[in-house]
C-alpha cells in the first residue's frame, strides 16, 4: 500500500521516465573488472585562491585528533578510525594500491574507510558500491561522513596560521594516497552515493589549493588523476532523478564545477553551470526558500549555489534570477539565525555541510560561518572578515552580485472570527525578563512558510512549511505546522527537537518528525501528514498566513478534516499562544522529553 501511495506523489511525467528507465536497464559498470588510477597522466589543477587567508582561530585539539586519525562524526565522539592490517581490495587492483601505499611515509597509520565504528559492520571493498549491503541498525551515513574529507581544507587552514607546516601538509599528501590506494574507483562504500563524492572532490581540491600545492610531481600526478576520475564517476552516476532531484543533484553539480574550474574543463563547467540554472529555479522559491521544507536542508543546499555562483563570477556569471535566487538565500539565512546564530530545526536536519573550515562548526546548530560565506558575494550581508568570506571573495575574483532591493515588512489585516471554533486554549510561556516590542523586526517567507519575530534579543519562529509546489516526496519535511521555537535574551523556552537519525533507527525517525515531537497541538489519532515511509509523507497539510502584525500573527492548518488557528501575541514579558480547533486537542508545547541537537545525538 505504501508503494502505491509513493507513485501517486511522484510527478507523472517523471514517473512515465521511471518506467521506462527500468524496462531499457542500463547496464551497470563492472569497477572490479578494470583498473581506473593512474599514476603517470599529465592533467594540471589550476590555483583559485592565490591570497593569504586571514588570521583565523584553530583548534588544536581538534587538529591533533585528526592527525591521530580520531574522528567526532554523527555524534560518535572522538573515536580512532585507525586500520590495523593491510587492505586487502580485489585482485585487478590490488597492484595499484600496493604502488600507491609504497608512497606513504613509512610511520603513517592508514584510515579503515569501510568499517561503520558504531556498530562494528564493515563493508566490503572488493565489490563494487552496488553490491554493499546495510545490514538493520547500521546508519550508512557515518562512514559516507567520513569518506567526505572535510578535515583536510581544516588542516589547509590550520597550515596556513604557520604552525606545524610541513607535518599538515604530510598528513594532507599521506591521507590522499591513502584514501585513493584502498578505495578503488567504484568500489567499497565510498563510491555508493554520488552526493558524498561531489562533497569530497570540492574538499579535496581546496584543501590543496589552500596547501598552495607545493607537493611532489608525482603525488600531484596521482592526485589530479584522481580529482579527474572523481569527475567521471559524479557524471556517470549523477542523481537527476528524472527531473525531480533534490538536494543531492546540486552536490554531483557543485563537484563537477569544482573539477571544471581547477582542471579547466570547459564542457563540464558549460554542463554544470546549465543544470545549475534550472535546479536552482526548481529548488528555490522567489522567496529564497528551498523546496525540501527543511530549514537546515535550506542552509545545505544554499552552500552549493553560493560557491557554485562564485566559481562561475569568474567567467560571465550567473544570470539575473539566479542572483536573485542567491539573494533570496542569503535574506533568508539571515534572518532564521537566532542571536546566538543557531537556526531552528524545522524540518530534517542532517548535520550536513558542503565545507567545515573553522571552529564555530563544532556547533553543527551555528550557521554564522555560512552567512559570512555568503558575504563574499552578497554586499548587503554584513558578515566577519574570515576564512569563509575569504574564500568565497577568492573564487569569485572580488565580484559581487547586484544588491537586492529593499522591502518593507507587509502586515496582512483581516476581520476574523476565531470564537466560533468549539475548542480553545491559551498557553503562556514566560520571558522571565522583558523586552522592547518596538526592537521587533517581523520577515516572511510565504512560499517557503517561515514567519519570523526577532531583535537583539528576542527570537520567534513560526512553521507553516505545506507548499504544494515543495518536492513530491516531503522526504524531509516533519508534522510541525504552526509548531514554534522561542529564545529570548540567548535562552530557549521552546525549541524544535531535531531529527536524530535516520534509517538505522525507523521508530526513532518516526517519533521525532511526528506531530507529538512537536509544539503544536496534538488532535488524538491524528498525524498532519501520515508517513509512508521513511522519505515520504502523504502531502495533506495546507497553512495559510490569516492575519499579521508588528506584535502579533495568526496563522492556519488544515489536515484531514482538523482546522486549526493559532494566534500568537508578543507581550513585554510573554508570548501568548491561543489555540483554536474544530476537534478536542491536547496542546503539545514542551512535551517531548527528548531533543537532537545534530545528527546521530540524543539528549
Amino acid at each position: 500500500m505504501s508503494k502505491l501511495k509513493i507513485v501517486r506523489q511522484i510527478p507523472f511525467a517523471v514517473l512515465v521516465q521511471r518506467i521506462a528507465k527500468r524496462a531499457v536497464r542500463k547496464k551497470k559498470i563492472n569497477y572490479s573488472g578494470f583498473e581506473l588510477r593512474s599514476v603517470g597522466d599529465t592533467i594540471n589543477i589550476t590555483a583559485l585562491v592565490r591570497d593569504s587567508l586571514p588570521k583565523t582561530e584553530v583548534s588544536k585539539d581538534r587538529i591533533r585528533h585528526y592527525l591521530q586519525h580520531e574522528f567526532d562524526l554523527l555524534g560518535s565522539g572522538w573515536i580512532s578510525r585507525n586500520f590495523g592490517a593491510t587492505q586487502r581490495v580485489h585482485p585487478s587492483h590490488q597492484e595499484m594500491t600496493d604502488l600507491l601505499f609504497s608512497l606513504v611515509d613509512q610511520d603513517y597509520r592508514p584510515i579503515h574507510w569501510q568499517k561503520d565504528v558504531k556498530s562494528n559492520h564493515e563493508y566490503d571493498v572488493t565489490q563494487p558500491y552496488y553490491e554493499q549491503q546495510t545490514p538493520k541498525g547500521v546508519d550508512i551515513k557515518d562512514l559516507w561522513e567520513l569518506g567526505r574529507l572535510q578535515h583536510l581544507p581544516q588542516l589547509a587552514v590550520a597550515a596556513a596560521q604557520g604552525e606545524n607546516k610541513e607535518a599538515l601538509k604530510s598528513e594532507f599528501r599521506n591521507v590522499c594516497l591513502d584514501f585513493i590506494a584502498a578505495n578503488p574507483v567504484g568500489m567499497g562504500v565510498q563510491w555508493s552515493c554520488a552526493m558524498d563524492v561531489g562533497i569530497r572532490v570540492c574538499n579535496l581540491l581546496l584543501a590543496y589549493d589552500l596547501f598552495r600545492g607545493e607537493f611532489d610531481d608525482q603525488f600531484q600526478q596521482i592526485f589530479a588523476d584522481s580529482v579527474y576520475q572523481h569527475g567521471q564517476f559524479i557524471l556517470e552516476h549523477l542523481e537527476h532523478k528524472e527531473g525531480a532531484a533534490g538536494n543531492h543533484y546540486l552536490f554531483n553539480l557543485i563537484g563537477l564545477l569544482f573539477v571544471g574550474f581547477y582542471l579547466q574543463d570547459g564542457a563540464l563547467k558549460r554542463f554544470a553551470r546549465e543544470e545549475f540554472e534550472q535546479e536552482v529555479l526548481k529548488q528555490f522559491f522567489k522567496d529564497g526558500g528551498n523546496f525540501e521544507g527543511s530549514t537546515a536542508y535550506h542552509c545545505l543546499s544554499a552552500e552549493a549555489v553560493l560557491y557554485a555562483a562564485a566559481l562561475l563570477m569568474r567567467d560571465a556569471g550567473p544570470d539575473e534570477v539566479f542572483a536573485a535566487r542567491v539573494n533570496g538565500m542569503a535574506s533568508m539565512i539571515h534572518a532564521m539565525l537566532k542571536p546566538n546564530g543557531e537556526i531552528p530545526q524545522f524540518g530534517d536536519n542532517d548535520s550536513g555541510r558542503l565545507f567545515k573550515l573553522a571552529n564555530e562548526e563544532d556547533n553543527l546548530l551555528n550557521y554564522r560561518s555560512l552567512l559570512n560565506a555568503f558575504s563574499g558575494i552578497c554586499p548587503f550581508i554584513e558578515g566577519a572578515a574570515g576564512v569563509h568570506q575569504s574564500v568565497v571573495k577568492q573564487l569569485a575574483m572580488n565580484s559581487v552580485l547586484p544588491e537586492p532591493a529593499s522591502v518593507s515588512p507587509v502586515f496582512t489585516s483581516r476581520n476574523l472570527t476565531l470564537s466560533g471554533r468549539p475548542f480553545t486554549r491559551e498557553s503562556i510561556v514566560k520571558f522571565g525578563s522583558t523586552i522592547n516590542l518596538a526592537d521587533l523586526e517581523y520577515q516572511a517567507f510565504p512560499e517557503f512558510g517561515l514567519y519570523i519575530y526577532r531583535s537583539d534579543v528576542f527570537y520567534l519562529a513560526i512553521s507553516a512549511i505545506a507548499n504544494e509546489k515543495m518536492h513530491h516526496s516531503w522526504g524531509h519535511v516533519h508534522n510541525d505546522k504552526l509548531s514554534f521555537d522561542l529564545q529570548v535574551n540567548g535562552a530557549d523556552l521552546v525549541k524544535d527537537p531535531g531529527t536524530f537519525v535516520y534509517t538505522s533507527d525507523l521508530q526513532a525517525r518516526n517519533e521525532f518528525r511526528s506531530v507529538k515531537a512537536h509544539h503544536g497541538i496534538v488532535v488524538e489519532g491524528v498525524e498532519q501528514n501520515k508517513m509512508i515511509d521513511p522519505f515520504y509523507l502523504e502531502r495533506e497539510s495546507v497553512c495559510k498566513l490569516l492575519s499579521s502584525s508588528p506584535n502579533e500573527i495568526i496563522l492556519q492548518a488544515m489536515y484531514y478534516g482538523v482546522i486549526h488557528e493559532r494566534r500568537f501575541s508578543i507581550r513585554e514579558d510573554e508570548l501568548v499562544v491561543t489555540d483554536y480547533c474544530n476537534h478536542p486537542f491536547e496542546v503539545n508545547i514542551n512535551k517531548f522529553p527528548n531533543y537532537s541537537p545534530n545528527y546521530g545525538i540524543r539528549q
